[in-house]
């Protein structure tokens, strides 16, 4: 069973092999030999040849090899596939983003133990591994098998295996997403400052992006065509509907819970704001624009079926001021900020790191992978 204390030792224990590959210094020497026994690159993507497609080796990330498996499901990797440049540019894509995160999560794992006997890294490494993979069995895992609609992990591993992937790598993943999450965070540790002056300049120089336009909040009961026998009968509910409402005082919201057939007949036909041309239906649209705010319509056809709406609240169109607007333009600057620290630690966190890969081009920095093969 997956919560077994045996399988999970198996799994720990996958994951310390992995990590002592990313402890180790990198050694030219030793990437050189590792690499020795590859078959040569047309071998592995030659149609009908006996490499899996997906163990085609792309780049090497200090000592890590990635395979195109690892970008891509494996099972559905073809050596066809590999040789179409649409694909290619996908991966070379997919590639660039690996890359810039197993320097992130590298280093980190790296920083951790730095400067200290072997003994200590060596146990350092092991509880890192350790604590990431009880998160992932305790947090994770649970929450991916609900979020598939599924009722065992044993499903969800049967699911991840018809993707061509596995629980493994998934694993894997988030081991790497979470150490170089970390990375970023003890490395990026400014705070940056926005002034008034910037946040001025900011509202100046994106006169657009401060039009509000018109936009209403209310609520809608229907008779949809499709859940009555005929038109007639689907117009006698939605009469029926409005008569209970606007004659006999029910509630607009129980009416529309009890008999209508719309999407939003659970909410009471609630639909929160909308701004003007949203709606599908232009009948509706132009209604909910013009009737007076907690006015009941009267009933109104389109395509789908009849409807009655009552208008909860309405803006006009607007241009937002500068005071109105200062919120979220400090959060858009501050965003912009830390995005530019982000992305200098990234690079200075890569040029750190001895990458080869098969498309030098796309990594500044970076060395032909030819060079190791």
């Amino acid at each position: 069973m997956l919560h077994s204390h045996k399988a999970w030792k198996y799994i720990v224990a996958w994951l310390w092999l992995g990590m002592m590959v990313l402890g180790n210094s990198t050694c030219w020497a030793q990437v050189q030999q590792a690499s020795a026994n590859d078959v040569p690159v047309d071998s592995s993507i030659s149609p009908g040849g006996e490499l899996f497609a997906a163990s085609y080796i792309v780049a090497v990330v200090g000592e890590e090899r990635v395979l195109v498996g690892d970008l891509f499901p494996a099972e559905k990797v073809t050596a066809q596939m590999i040789q179409n440049p649409e694909f290619q540019m996908h991966l070379r894509k997919s590639l660039k983003m690996s890359i810039q995160q197993k320097c992130l999560a590298q280093y980190f794992v790296n920083s951790q133990a730095t400067g200290k006997p072997k003994k200590e890294r060596d146990d350092i490494r092991a509880k890192m591994m350790a604590k990431t993979a009880e998160i992932f069995r305790t947090k994770v895992l649970p929450e991916q098998v609900k979020r598939a609609k599924l009722e065992t992990e044993a499903e969800f591993i049967q699911l991840l295996e018809s993707q061509g992937t596995s629980l493994a790598s998934m694993m894997r993943s988030f081991a790497e997403q979470v150490w170089a999450d970390q990375a970023l965070r003890e490395g990026v540790k400014e705070k940056p400052t926005v002034f008034l002056d910037e946040m001025q300049d900011y509202y100046d120089q994106h006169p657009d992006q401060w039009q509000r336009p018109s936009r209403v909040r209310f609520r809608i009961m229907s008779a949809v065509f499709s859940k009555y026998p005929n038109r007639e009968a689907a117009y006698q509910a939605i009469a029926e509907m409005w008569n209970q409402v606007y004659f006999g005082g029910a509630p607009f919201e129980a009416v529309a819970k009890k008999l209508s057939t719309g999407f939003s007949a659970d909410e009471g036909g609630t639909i929160d704001w909308t701004r003007r041309g949203a709606l599908k239906s232009k009948p509706i649209d132009e209604t909910v624009f013009s009737i007076p705010v907690r006015a009941l319509s009267q009933v109104i056809e389109d395509s789908e079926g009849f409807h009655v709406v009552e208008v909860l609240e309405r803006q006009n169109a607007y241009q937002m001021t500068f005071p109105q607007a200062q919120g979220e333009i400090k959060e858009s600057i501050l965003k912009n900020k830390k995005t530019l620290l982000e992305n200098d630690y990234k690079k200075k966190i890569q040029d750190l790191t001895p990458i080869w890969t098969r498309w030098p081009e796309d990594i500044p920095g970076s060395r032909d992978l030819s060079e190791i093969l």
